[in-house]
């Protein structure tokens, strides 16, 4: 015990001795401090670091293992490609891209100089490091510690490869986190992929401004090169980009207003914008020439020549990135091949998409690109086409016939900067702060769904403005407030929550005016794209193959995926009659010929020809008569010059294009045999079915279609004139190839279809080109080769067409509003824009026609199929010609002394009376030449001419033609004779 006690003691004495006092000098006393032991003291700090490092080992492991998983073999499925499409002559003529243009390129086909231009500018010791540069790292972090910043200007080619690979989501972010993750895909980079390989993925990788990633998209954006032939200035020019690309991209375009005419740094002028070299770049350009220099990679000589080489002269950029030619061809020949792959490949909609817009495919497309560009070159011409007739309201709105408003008045809705201001009854502010925008005045309101639910639309109407003395129409326009903020009352109005007002972002979306009325601005609203009136559209296709060579579907509209009026049905007024009332004719006699019948004519009793003079079959030379005509107790149709011009030809009658024998003649058809035929034209918007239908003579002989016809349907379907009766399935391409080079569709030999025999085709095709030598179409002549075609012009002069061929290409063109308003002009304009179109195309006025088909025989100045000419009369026959005296106007006697011969039409309406008495002034023998009993002028003494020569017989007629010899055709293209009075432009419209 006392042991244990002095023990106690001891430590106590101890205690106290490490607690001493010490006493000062003035009496006061201090506590010694305690001295920590050094070595205690690093077996402290070296834990507490061996405890930092576990938390960062373990940070970093969570880090990495929270990290997505990458595979370096599927490098080329991250980097998206863009879809190239090439002309008929493998000219890039667009790209197409959902993130990025880009196109791959393979190492050995990257220049070295290009390769080393990165590298000296980069990372100096790319070839040797193992992904990463732990002197800049250590300077970095230095720099981050001392300044406090973040940890940045670290980076590798392969860190840089792995950011644009893998970290495009936070690529901007300078954490530690990310950094991290960086560092691990870099590692997992050097140690899977060769240096090469490394260099190769970041060169197709980077963004380089201009719409353009990776080099070779660069090369050809820039200066319309592969990358494999750029110059030593080019390669450094690029290198100089990714650090700030949209900065430094080396073409700017800017408004034309925009910069001064003047400005030395202008490359180009286009109406879509002006092309500018911008030059921010210039000092990293010489940067990265100065580093190649010294790091060895180019001579002294070659860095003078680069350094000096002026910006805007390297460039030669592309300019279809602003450019419209093909916009519409594009977008036709991209939904064609999405389809194709879904069909023939059997991939669904999402997969094919993909393929289109992301997997780099080469579309060689069937574009004739001077066809394509002659188009929009005359469809942005307004001296190409007719005014619109606009007719207004008191309001200023355009109105249709029936005084029914189709175009709000722009001028309505918005003053001189845009903006809209409510009327009184229009808006409603609330107490609560809500606010009430009431549907159906001046806005329109539309239940709509985003993201599967119910939301509410608010759009303006479709509006009309006009500049420059042009109508433009735009279509409509929308308010969009966020879909949270709207919700719809029982009277359809859109009320807006009162926490839409209270959020700042919408703070200044309303304006609340000092007399209580409510303003949206400009940048509150949306309007959809201001676009000319009259509209247009043409499609051009190869007649041997139905390849499509050019399409467009509007004039001066600029974008993508726009409203195509190429491929949208409009009515096609007389440009049907070719399909649906000729080709039907002559074909349907072809096919009784050969089956050893003649056609059954029939009388319609809807006028005095009936089933007379046709002949045995509906042929060229068929007669039919223009006269009026009165179906269901009316008279229709009308012809559009008014009145009737007697017997015709069906030859004649296409020539002028009379409705009234064009409805005649399909009658005789039949409507069941002519809509079989329009279908084999490959009209596909033909409407056969239901009580309304297109079974009849408005629709099928006169253009009054149900749903109409397109420019592309139409332009097929007249193929088949030129070429021998077959027509050839329409594709816009002829092969697509996949990234790698690999056939994925072809179309090189589309199906085919025979529409007419041979013959009949050929026959039509004669007739057609006589309407454009003879008749109607002569606006479209084109300098060597002859064309045939027929117009068009619907009731009201809404829609105007010209359909016709050459030996090599057809083509349809259309021009119309887009509302259904009247132009000032029938098919002539038409016409002639087409015929000015194809006067510029080579490959329209390349080949030559068919030879005659072994079934066409001649005669009587008319082309037959073999078999089909008996019975025919000639119009002669339907003439009557006499002698008659000047002065008595009756037949002439040998006592008349002045006589002229004198023809008279014996049918149809516009027929007349040949005299039956002869001359009661000059006459010495009455008995021989009887006189009218009841004229009591006494005849005067006779007075011989010098040459007496024998009267003719009342009864028997002078016939030029002779039996012996056939009579003169008046349709013979060889030798054309319009017949007298034809009524003008007839036929071109359908009455109403």
């Amino acid at each position: 015990m006392r042991s244990d006690k002095r023990k106690n003691k001891n430590r106590f004495r101890k205690s106290k001795e490490t607690e001493t006092s010490v006493v000062s000098a003035d009496g006061t006393a201090t506590k010694k401090r305690y001295r920590l032991n050094k070595k205690q003291f690093f077996k402290f700090l070296l834990a507490l670091i061996l405890v930092m490092i576990i938390g960062v080992a373990i940070f970093v492991g969570v880090v990495i293992a929270q990290a997505p998983k990458i595979d370096t073999d599927k490098i080329y499925d991250i980097l998206t490609e863009s879809t190239i499409i090439y002309d008929d002559n493998g000219n890039e003529i667009d790209t197409v891209y959902t993130e990025a243009n880009r196109s791959n390129v393979k190492y050995d086909d990257i220049p070295k100089n290009l390769i080393n231009a990165f590298v000296a500018l980069e990372d100096k010791t790319f070839w040797d490091h193992h992904g990463f540069n732990f002197i800049r790292i250590f300077g970095a972090i230095k720099e981050a510690v001392f300044s406090g910043g973040d940890v940045s200007g670290t980076s590798t080619i392969t860190q840089q490869l792995a950011r644009n690979l893998f970290l495009r989501e936070t690529m901007f972010d300078h954490s530690i986190k990310r950094k991290i993750i960086e560092a691990y895909y870099t590692i997992i980079l050097e140690k899977n992929l060769t240096k090469e390989q490394i260099i190769e993925a970041y060169l197709n990788t980077i963004n380089f401004g201009y719409n353009s990633n990776g080099v070779q998209a660069a090369s050809q954006a820039y200066f319309s090169k592969d990358v494999k032939d750029l110059t030593v200035a080019q390669c450094a020019a690029l290198a100089a980009l990714p650090q700030a690309p949209s900065h430094f991209q080396l073409v700017e375009v800017v408004g034309n207003d925009d910069v001064s005419t003047k400005d030395q740094n202008i490359i180009k002028r286009t109406s879509n914008g002006t092309y500018i070299a911008n030059d921010a770049s210039k000092e990293r350009r010489l940067t990265c020439l100065k580093l190649m220099l010294e790091q060895k990679y180019i001579t002294q000589e070659q860095y003078d020549k680069a350094s000096n080489r002026p910006l805007k002269k390297m460039l030669n950029p592309a300019y279809n990135g602003a450019s419209t030619e093909a916009d519409y061809f594009a977008d036709y020949v991209i939904k064609e091949v999405i389809n194709d792959l879904m069909e023939k490949k059997g991939w669904d909609y999402d997969r094919a998409w993909e393929k289109v817009y992301n997997g780099g495919l080469k579309i060689h497309s069937t574009m004739d690109s001077q066809a394509q560009k002659v188009i929009e070159k005359e469809f942005d011409n307004d001296a190409n086409f007719p005014n619109a007739v606009i007719n207004t309201d008191g309001n200023g709105n355009v109105i249709n016939k029936y005084g029914q408003v189709v175009l709000y008045d722009y001028n309505d809705y918005f003053d001189e900067h845009g903006n809209f201001t409510f009327r009184t009854d229009e808006i409603v502010k609330r107490k609560d702060g809500s606010m009430i925008i009431r549907a159906n005045k001046r806005l329109n309101v539309y239940n709509t769904e985003v993201n599967g639910e119910t939301d509410y639309s608010i759009e303006f109407k479709d509006l009309y403005v006009s500049e420059n003395g042009r109508p433009y129409s735009i279509a409509g326009g929308y308010i969009n407030i966020p879909q949270q903020y709207k919700t719809k009352n029982k009277k359809g109005n859109i009320i807006i929550s009162a926490d839409f007002f209270k959020d700042e972002q919408y703070k200044d979306f309303f304006i609340f005016n000092d007399d209580g009325t409510v303003t949206i601005p400009a940048k509150s609203y949306e309007l959809n794209q201001k676009v000319i009136q009259p509209q247009a559209a043409m499609t051009i296709v190869e007649n041997s193959t139905g390849n499509i060579k050019a399409m467009v579907g509007g004039r001066k509209t600029t974008g993508r995926m726009l409203f195509n009026r190429a491929t949208s049905p409009r009515q096609p007024g007389s440009s049907i009659k070719p399909l649906g009332v000729y080709s039907a004719a002559i074909q349907q006699s072809a096919e009784e010929a050969a089956s050893g019948k003649k056609h059954a004519f029939t009388d319609f009793g809807i006028d005095e020809q009936g089933a007379d003079l046709w002949g045995n079959y509906l042929t060229a030379g068929s007669i039919v008569i223009d006269e009026k005509t009165t179906i269901n107790g009316s008279v229709w149709p009308q012809n559009a010059g008014g009145g009737y011009s007697g017997p015709q030809t069906m030859r004649s009658a296409l020539q002028q294009s009379i409705n009234t024998c064009a409805v005649k003649i399909f009658l005789q058809v039949g409507a069941n045999y002519s809509a079989d035929l329009v279908k084999k034209f490959g009209i596909t918007t033909l409407d056969t079915e239901g009580s309304v239908s297109d079974l009849n003579p408005a629709a099928l002989a006169l253009g009054g279609m149900t749903n109409g016809v397109t420019t592309l349907d139409m332009a097929s379907a007249y193929s088949a004139f030129p070429n021998n009766g077959t027509r050839k399935e329409t594709s816009s391409y002829s092969e697509v190839l996949d990234s790698g080079g690999k056939k994925l569709l072809t179309n090189k030999s589309s199906k085919t279809h025979r529409v007419l025999d041979s013959g009949v085709a050929w026959i039509m095709t004669d007739m057609l080109k006589s309407v454009v030598t003879s008749g109607l179409g002569s606006p479209a002549s084109i300098s060597g080769v002859q064309a045939g075609g027929k117009t068009g012009t619907t009731d009201d002069e809404f829609d105007i067409w010209f359909d016709g061929f050459t030996p090599s290409y057809s083509a349809s063109l259309w021009i119309g509003n887009d509302q259904n308003f009247q132009l000032t002009s029938m098919s002539s304009y038409a016409a002639s824009l087409w015929g000015k179109i194809m006067n510029q195309i080579s490959g329209a006025k390349s080949g030559s026609y068919k030879g005659v088909p072994s079934n066409v025989i001649y005669t009587g100045g008319e082309y037959y199929i073999s078999g089909t000419q008996g019975g025919a009369k000639s119009l002669k026959s339907l003439e009557k010609t006499v002698t008659i005296c000047t002065e008595s106007g009756y037949l002439a006697t040998p006592d008349c002394p002045h006589t002229e011969k004198k023809t008279y039409k014996t049918y149809g309406d516009g027929a007349e009376d040949v005299p039956k008495y002869y001359c009661n002034i000059h006459n010495s023998d009455t008995d021989k030449y009887p006189i009218n009993p009841n004229d009591k002028t006494k005849p005067k003494d006779p007075a011989k001419p010098p040459d007496e020569e024998e009267p003719e017989e009342p009864d028997n007629p002078d016939d030029p033609g002779g039996d012996d010899k056939p009579p003169v055709n008046p349709d013979d293209p060889n030798n054309p004779d319009v017949p007298d009075n034809p009524g003008g432009d007839t036929g071109d419209k359908p009455a109403a």
